[in-house]
């Protein structure tokens, strides 16, 4: 990807595009002022979002050029292998993350919802750790 802030620019625009809709179709209903200040929380967390996006991005630019000669060294495997590593890692616990749930849901009901959300945070958080384990030990 050429633009490496391209995924936070569309994600601060969608939030503020979602912000600007829910103010506006939330308005006529009878539930106006919840859609309005949940709008108006989405406008400020992708107006704020958008700052830190550009501001990011204009530091990049102005240290890019330092940042590139550091950061580009030799292809080398290692990298691959932890990124591997990692790879099989998360997919094992999200494996055993999904049968748990499968199991405990015949019992508890589980909203769509919050098990997508869990099984969201259960991925990142494992992903991030395998590669510093793996990072750190090889």
């Amino acid at each position: 990807m050429k633009n490496k802030f391209m995924q936070l620019y569309l994600v601060s625009l969608a939030l503020l595009t979602m912000g600007f809709f829910e103010i506006i179709f939330n308005y006529t209903k009878a539930n106006a002022i919840e859609g309005f200040y949940s709008g108006v929380i989405e406008l400020f967390v992708g107006a704020v979002f958008l700052v830190y996006t550009i501001t990011s991005h204009v530091k990049y630019n102005t240290n890019g050029k330092k940042l590139d000669k550091e950061l580009s060294k030799e292809y080398d495997e290692r990298d691959d292998l932890i990124e591997g590593k990692a790879s099989y890692f998360t997919i094992s616990i999200l494996t055993i993350v999904i049968f748990i749930m499968m199991f405990i849901s015949k019992w508890i009901t589980i909203p769509t919802n919050t098990a997508l959300f869990i099984i969201i945070i259960f991925s990142s958080i494992t992903s991030v750790l395998a590669k510093k384990y793996y990072d750190y030990f090889l």
